[in-house]
């Protein structure tokens, strides 16, 4: 019973536009996010370079000599970048308030702030910024150095009053303190990063968190629409009652509906990662790396399915209880909250439905905080059940004592 109704129910869905749709739009953000440029970093390190890129420093030194690089850059300009909710907002403080924060400036230094500048702008003449690479060098090269007495929680202090000052959403709010700063990779680190490139991730398992980085972006969006347009399809065809008297159980019903709706979603999701792998694989070969073949699958298992079975199992659940799109507004909101909601590229899974790992490499980083993200996938998968078993006590509810057509649930029948 429950096979027969799940076939059914995948070329029900193979035979709506709103399926390609979803399919298209999928694989145009993922190849669009894709590029040759990524295979650059397969190659191992030569030593005497100028740059070999960055690395997440947590060190109080490292963070407070970045942190307040940026402060004097940004207030040197007198534009400050927050992100209230999640958006950008650029802030320009006036003279009184552009004055404190020079203040607190030359309180962390110990300089005056003409001399902090002087330093600065020493630094930046000393590279050649008309190219990116020169910019880019020079950017993550620069740093200021604190007096000698100033203690990381009194650093904090000051912060505090910066973001007094600048307003919510700064770069100087404490989670962001906490999630650590860029500062220039030394050649012993990015020769140890490369051979964890090679051994831990056998070269694509680098390149499919950054899939998954990619992908849970848009998979917290776009399954919505598949859920809420099956829950409805019966409403619009009105055929409610004649799908209610069907001898099937509701659990065999909506289980059918649901697991079908998951296959369908993540099936071109497998299909994209296997096409994306193969130049990862092929250059992984190049350099006499053994590529692990699976890893864009497990992955994908891990990382994706579990935000695929939430998304479409709370679509179910509201529009079921609902019988309207009000779910697509709901949800839309929730995954823009959570990806805004996100102070580092780089872990800091929690419970949020994104789970971002915006870096290629960084291994030993990633394996550090891999049990939060199994526990941050679990969540989403009891959460999917949960939502699943909710589902199915409605729609039996509304089968036994019958609904109105605008969705009063639990109205009975005359």
């Amino acid at each position: 019973m429950f096979g027969t109704l799940f076939l059914k129910e995948c070329k029900q869905i193979a035979k709506s536009m709103v399926y390609y749709i979803y399919v298209v739009v999928f694989v145009l953000f993922l190849t669009s996010q894709f590029s040759s440029g990524l295979t650059d970093y397969m190659q191992e390190p030569k030593p005497g370079k100028e740059h070999y890129g960055s690395v997440t420093s947590h060190e109080p030194s490292a963070v407070i000599e970045k942190t307040l690089a940026e402060l004097v850059l940004e207030a040197s300009d007198n534009s400050f970048s927050t992100y209230p909710l999640g958006f950008y907002k650029g802030v320009t403080l006036n003279e009184q308030e552009e004055q404190q924060v020079k203040f607190i400036v030359e309180q962390c230094t110990g300089k005056s702030w003409d001399q902090t500048v002087q330093e600065m702008e020493r630094h930046f003449s000393s590279y050649e910024r008309d190219t990116m690479q020169g910019a880019l060098q020079a950017q993550t090269s620069y740093s200021v150095v604190p007096k000698e007495d100033l203690s990381y929680e009194e650093f904090c202090g000051f912060m505090e009053k910066v973001c007094a000052i600048v307003g919510p959403g700064s770069s100087y709010r404490k989670e962001s303190l906490e999630a650590g700063v860029s500062v220039p990779m030394t050649y012993e680190q990015a020769k140890e990063e490369f051979e964890d490139l090679c051994s831990k991730d056998q070269i694509t398992g680098a390149a499919a968190r950054l899939f998954c980085d990619y992908a849970g972006i848009i998979l917290a969006v776009l399954p919505i629409f598949l859920g809420v347009t099956r829950c409805l399809r019966d409403k619009r065809a009105q055929v409610s009652q004649v799908v209610y008297a069907h001898k099937a159980s509701a659990l065999h019903l909506i289980g059918s509906r649901y697991f079908a709706n998951v296959f369908m979603a993540f099936f071109p999701v497998t299909l994209t990662a296997f096409v994306i792998q193969m130049p990862y694989q092929y250059h992984a070969k190049t350099i006499g790396v053994a590529p692990d073949i699976l890893a864009f699958l497990k992955y994908s298992l891990v990382w994706l399915l579990p935000e695929i079975m939430a998304v479409l199992a709370v679509s179910f659940l509201i529009t079921e209880f609902t019988e309207n799109v009000i779910s697509i507004f709901i949800q839309v909101f929730w995954a823009l909250g959570s990806l805004f909601s996100t102070v580092t590229l780089r872990g800091d899974f929690g419970l949020k439905l994104t789970a971002r790992w915006n870096l290629w490499g960084g291994a030993n980083e990633f394996w550090l905080q891999r049990k939060e993200l199994f526990l941050n996938r679990g969540f989403y998968f009891g959460l999917a059940l949960t939502a699943l078993a909710m589902t199915v006590v409605i729609y039996e509810k509304k089968r036994r004592e019958g609904e109105t057509l605008y969705g009063k649930v639990f109205k009975r029948r005359r």
